[in-house]
């Protein structure tokens, strides 16, 4: 979306290290040669390792949706509390990427939380 592509600029802006690590990730790519007339690939933009990183981060920070709604299909519980089968739960997509105890100093921005080893204990529902 453009709000996305938005927060991402502006976190890469106030983020001159990450900048500079994206310029030497482009500039790797295009093997030291930044020609402003070569577009770039699909092959160049699967070799972005470290942009997944960093737009993994900005989402996780500024999600699209604020939330999600499902329909509970059948009575279950949540720990002690009953819910029944047709309510309506929301997830808070915002508060969950922002969970402490997932992703410690929850406010900074840190494409690095995304790397592989980083990624590897944490639940698959934590970064939605």
């Amino acid at each position: 979306t453009s709000a996305a592509l938005i927060f991402t600029l502006l976190l890469v802006a106030l983020h001159p290290e990450v900048q500079e690590r994206l310029y030497e990730e482009i500039l790797h790519i295009t093997l030291g040669k930044v020609d402003p007339d070569r577009e770039l690939c699909q092959a160049d933009y699967n070799e972005m390792k470290y942009m997944d990183l960093v737009l993994k981060e900005s989402l996780r920070l500024y999600p699209p949706v604020p939330f999600i709604s499902r329909s509970i299909i059948e009575d279950t519980f949540f720990g002690e509390r009953f819910i029944p089968k047709g309510s309506i739960v929301n997830v808070h997509i915002y508060d969950l990427h922002r969970d402490a105890s997932v992703f410690p100093d929850p406010e900074r921005f840190d494409p690095d939380r995304f790397l592989p080893e980083n990624v590897a204990g944490r639940s698959p529902y934590a970064y939605v």
